[in-house]
């Protein structure tokens, strides 16, 4: 296998993981928080609001910006 292959596996398998947990927590008296829980947990203080500005900014350099 070449990296190419075993990092386009590792992308497949980490969305999947996202849409699970994600599906997993819209269940009925489900305790997996869903994505918009999580991130407005994350958001509350302003670390995580700055933390979420980078990751977010990271993301727009490193794949959208090409």
């Amino acid at each position: 296998m070449t990296m190419r292959i075993i990092t386009i596996v590792g992308f497949v398998l980490a969305i999947g993981a996202m849409f699970v947990l994600e599906y997993l927590g819209r269940r009925p008296d489900s305790k997996v928080p869903t994505v918009g829980q999580w991130f407005g947990y994350l958001m509350r203080p302003r670390i995580g609001r700055l933390l979420v500005l980078l990751g977010w900014w990271w993301l727009g350099w490193h794949y959208f910006a090409r």
